[in-house]
């Protein structure tokens, strides 16, 4: 593996965790919402574990260029078909998604929360709660590192496809602020040398 695809076994983990906090088994059909690195990585992971399918949701048409690309069923935000998933992996933050997502799980649905809202969300439990829906939180991951090396060294999950810029160690704080500036853009890398992509 390269030293790129390594740094990306960092982000990598919050996807297994997110699977294992969503107690994703072989043969789910699950929901991603959100096509950032996270969510792309996440997906990923959700196909390696066995998922029988897996559909990615964003507003960004790039973004989901990327999911396609990969393999996965995607749709626009408020644009879905309205089919029921077994697992959801809420990867955007957006507001609404959770709540929506939710409204897509079928009976004993679970989910994990990776995304942080900026603001409280609200959720219809009293139409949630007949489903008896599981929500697992992420903040962290435990005991990953050898799950993501593997799925990388094997080429199970393609980490490196995900990289869209590279940036010199003095462009560091362009590079950090390269998602603000620049929407069709995925994941910067920021390394010793002089490389610019």
């Amino acid at each position: 593996m390269s030293f790129e695809e390594a740094a990306l076994c960092e982000p990598l983990s919050v996807g297994i965790w997110a699977c294992h906090r969503a107690g994703l088994e072989p043969g789910d059909d699950v929901l991603v919402t959100g096509a950032g690195p996270v969510g792309i990585l996440a997906a990923q992971v959700a196909r390696a574990f066995g998922a029988t399918s897996v559909t990615v949701t964003d507003v960004s048409e790039f973004r989901l260029d990327i999911a396609k690309g990969l393999g996965f069923a995607t749709e626009k935000v408020d644009e879905g078909a309205g089919e029921d998933f077994d697992v959801l992996l809420e990867c955007s933050g957006a507001p609404t998604a959770l709540a929506d997502g939710l409204a897509r799980l079928r009976t004993n649905g679970r989910a994990a929360m990776v995304g942080m809202p900026k603001q409280a969300v609200e959720l219809p439990l009293a139409k949630l709660h007949a489903n008896e829906l599981t929500l697992g939180l992420v903040n962290r991951y435990a005991h990953t590192w050898p799950t993501a090396i593997a799925l990388v060294s094997s080429g199970r999950v393609d980490v490196a496809s995900l990289v869209t810029h590279r940036f010199a160690l003095a462009d560091t704080a362009e590079a950090l602020m390269l998602a603000k500036h620049v929407p069709d853009s995925m994941k910067a890398m920021i390394t010793p040398q002089n490389v610019t992509a």
